[in-house]
């Protein structure tokens, strides 16, 4: 599922900037009081539109969240080009631990739990999780090659796998997200990983 294909949107493109107060309300109720406790009313009144314009776009409160996290995430994130393996990925983790402080943190570490259980939402997260990502990590991963900097066979989604996985252990433990923790990660994790020799 695509954004353009997240129900209600089309309907919800003939006013983009009521969209956008709808969409807004809803990333700062889930980071307020959470997905569970997030209701559609609240989104409303919050939005300052009806009721009728939510449910008439979204029926239900996953394809709300869903639309909101689409049009949240619809960018790729910027391609780093720092001339080495080592400063593209600390650019990457750098922005990733930047994103995972604020808002956008909170709001996805939220959402992963309901998305376990809704294969909107849990659709949704992949898109936005590893979807949008995935076209830099390879260019990176590609760029290193070219420099002989790892062996040609690395897999790009190793990146990302290690990447998010550390990042997503660090902020469910509420532990900041730092230079520190990003050079930590670049420097002895996925260095060390990626630029394997074979045996």
């Amino acid at each position: 599922m695509t954004a353009t294909q997240v129900p209600g949107a089309r309907a919800a493109r003939r006013t983009p900037e009521r969209r956008a107060a709808i969409f807004d309300s809803v990333f700062a109720l889930l980071a307020e009081v959470g997905y569970d406790r997030m209701t559609m009313d609240a989104v409303a009144a919050r939005a300052h539109v009806s009721k009728a314009t939510i449910y008439r776009n979204w029926p239900e409160k996953p394809e709300l969240v869903a639309a909101a996290l689409s049009y949240r995430f619809k960018d790729s994130p910027p391609l780093p080009d720092c001339g080495s393996l080592r400063g593209d990925l600390l650019a990457i983790l750098t922005a990733a631990c930047q994103a995972g402080n604020g808002l956008d943190g909170e709001v996805i570490v939220g959402v992963m739990t309901a998305a376990a259980r809704n294969p909107v939402l849990a659709q949704t997260m992949h898109e936005a999780m590893y979807e949008k990502k995935h076209a830099a990590h390879q260019a990176v991963i590609r760029r290193a090659v070219q420099r002989g900097e790892v062996p040609p066979d690395t897999d790009p989604h190793l990146l990302h796998e290690v990447l998010h996985s550390m990042l997503l252990t660090r902020r469910l433990e509420s532990l900041q997200l730092d230079d520190e923790f990003a050079r930590h990660v670049v420097d002895d994790v996925l260095l060390p990983v990626l630029c394997r020799r074979a045996m």
